[in-house]
């Protein structure tokens, strides 16, 4: 009776044992049936894209086949076409040889009409050469113009004093637009009175120097621009005018320098003796009617 227990668990667990055997084997058996299902569908799969590819490759293979054939076709008529241009090589080669005698002599004459034209236009670019030169000489003469102040003012007065008065004026006169109301002002116009009497167009300068006289009474050039309105004045045969400019130098308390002085009172004594060569404010009409007379007659 005490081993009664023991026999009942023994057989219990035999019982457990024997339905995990029975267990087991099926669910490898559910396992393999899902792996065979999937292996099923990708092989069906794989046959598909076969077939598809050999479908694509028997379409591929006619096509080239297709094109093949006309390329034999093209081939068979371009010879054809060659036999033929062939036959007529040698008579369309006499042809040529016969006008080549023609064609040099129309050659010969095209190179002596172009030697011709050549030296002509050869003689047209020299003397176009020479005037773009000269033309770019005076852009660049219009053009340089220095940026500084003093530098500005330098190159003006460099080419015051070398001459060239037209360039002289426009950098005198670049300077006043650049700087209006500068101090050096008075100097500058006075400056550029001095070009235009210099190219002797005397009624310009007077309108710079009357700027002066105007607008400037006190300035440091101010007795240069009386003296110089002075001579323009006579260059111009106005006496009278000129007269009382150099007259306002030499009267008594005139702060003007000893050289103006000495210089307006020689040109006072000229004038007072001139008789009508100079001063054209003084002619008579006998003397105009004679100074317009033809020559040769009284």
């Amino acid at each position: 009776m005490r081993d009664m227990p023991r026999l009942l668990s023994m057989r219990r667990n035999s019982s457990i044992l024997v339905s995990l055997l029975l267990t087991v084997p099926l669910s490898a058996c559910i396992t393999m049936k899902s792996e065979h299902d999937e292996l099923a569908s990708e092989v069906m799969t794989l046959r598909k894209k076969v077939a598809e590819r050999d479908t694509e490759l028997v379409e591929t293979l006619t096509q080239a086949q297709e094109q093949m054939a006309l390329v034999e076709e093209q081939l068979a008529a371009a010879e054809k076409i060659l036999r033929s241009n062939q036959a007529s090589i040698g008579v369309r080669v006499d042809n040529l040889e016969f006008d080549l005698s023609d064609v040099r002599g129309t050659a010969e004459d095209s190179l002596n009409e172009l030697a011709a034209l050549s030296q002509n236009v050869a003689d047209s670019r020299t003397e176009l050469d020479e005037r773009l030169t000269k033309v770019e000489s005076k852009l660049n003469a219009e053009t340089d113009i220095p940026e500084g102040k003093t530098d500005l003012l330098s190159a003006a007065e460099r080419a015051l004093e070398s001459k060239d008065y037209g360039r002289a004026r426009r950098l005198f006169r670049t300077y006043l637009s650049r700087y209006p109301s500068d101090a050096k002002e008075a100097e500058v116009r006075f400056k550029i009175g001095q070009t235009l009497f210099s190219e002797r167009d005397y009624r310009s300068a007077l309108g710079e120097f009357y700027w002066l006289v105007q607008n400037a009474p006190d300035s440091a050039v101010i007795h240069d621009a009386v003296y110089y309105s002075g001579l323009a004045f006579a260059k111009l045969g106005q006496c009278d005018k000129s007269l009382a400019y150099f007259n306002a130098i030499v009267k008594d308390g005139s702060e003007a320098p000893a050289r103006y002085k000495t210089q307006a009172a020689k040109q006072i004594k000229t004038l007072d003796a001139d008789t009508g060569k100079i001063c054209a404010d003084r002619r008579t009409e006998e003397d105009e009617e004679e100074e317009a007379a033809p020559a040769g007659e009284s």
